[in-house]
């Protein structure tokens, strides 16, 4: 979530990006923000898919990277096989 602040220079930026720019120009941005928005989104949602495999398997996540939790969740499923 947004602070108050950090709201408010996003609305002064966008009063300035629409004062300066063509309006074509603020839809690209504007699209290129969503792409953004989208992709941050599907990565947040690995990292959840991640950290349940891991619970599942009865693998401590915490402070570890997330590479270390799947190097974990590739070991124990290898000794399950």
């Amino acid at each position: 979530m947004l602070s108050p602040i950090e709201l408010i220079g996003i609305i002064i930026l966008i009063i300035i990006l629409i004062i300066l720019l063509k309006p074509e120009t603020l839809v690209k941005f504007g699209k290129g923000l969503g792409e953004l928005r989208r992709e941050m989104k599907r990565g947040e949602s690995i990292d959840e898919e991640t950290l349940t495999i891991a619970n599942k398997l009865g693998i401590s996540t915490e402070g570890k990277t997330k590479e270390e939790i799947l190097e974990e969740i590739s070991r124990k499923l290898k000794s399950k096989a």
